[in-house]
């Protein structure tokens, strides 16, 4: 887990804020990633390898006055069934990109269809012992028949977001 501290266009901006962050005693690394034509170079902080660390780093952090966010975003492209809804809102049916921000195992999730966001929630990262060869979704029937997704499972990766 690491944290973003910084994007910036030139390499030294980046390093004098992690400059600044190793004199107050956190692990810092500048990454460089292009886009087209342009390149940034962000300030990242840790890694953390497990949420009490993270945490605590997160809070620290705040305290010197920086806005740290979590380095890993991810988005996915996914096709949701009708009759789920999550947290009592119904989702949308069709394809749809599912964006997280992860905050240690925690995550805040994104359902996007036609460039709106349908639906804002919390969820959790759940370690899998083997990568799943597809997609699918997992969620309770109430007695009413509809149905609460409850976790959903991406193609390659060996973690579910479970809700």
């Amino acid at each position: 887990m690491y944290f973003e501290i910084g994007k910036f266009k030139d390499e030294p901006s980046a390093k004098g804020t992690t400059t600044k962050l190793t004199q107050l005693g956190f692990p810092t690394a500048v990454t460089q990633k292009g886009r087209l034509w342009m390149n940034f170079y962000y300030a990242l902080v840790g890694p953390y390898n497990n949420d009490r660390e993270a945490k605590g780093a997160h809070k620290s952090l705040v305290s010197h006055g920086f806005k740290p966010r979590p380095f890993e975003r991810g988005s996915r492209y996914f096709t949701l069934s009708s009759g789920l809804a999550i947290n009592g809102k119904h989702m949308p049916v069709g394809e749809c990109t599912i964006r997280w921000e992860s905050y240690s195992s925690d995550v805040i999730v994104q359902f996007v269809q036609d460039n709106a966001v349908i639906a804002t929630v919390d969820g959790k990262w759940v370690k899998r012992e083997e990568r799943y060869n597809r997609g699918a979704i997992a969620y309770t029937r109430n007695r009413d028949g509809s149905r609460n997704l409850r976790e959903i499972r991406f193609v390659g990766m060996n973690r579910a977001l479970v809700f």
